[in-house]
């Protein structure tokens, strides 16, 4: 992936698919990288927090 700046967090998020849900209703699951920074070259690293609801 590549990310423009150098953020300190990516989050993404990915729709899933739900039954019988009601129209107009959609969840998504969200993903959350938090930036490494112990790599100080490029490319820079990010790791997956997993604190993230």
């Amino acid at each position: 992936m590549e990310v423009a700046d150098r953020p300190q967090v990516i989050q993404v998020t990915y729709p899933c698919q739900v039954e019988a849900a009601p129209n107009g209703v959609r969840v998504d699951e969200v993903y959350v990288y938090r930036r490494d920074y112990a790599v100080t070259s490029e490319p820079l690293r990010y790791g997956f927090d997993v604190a993230s609801p």
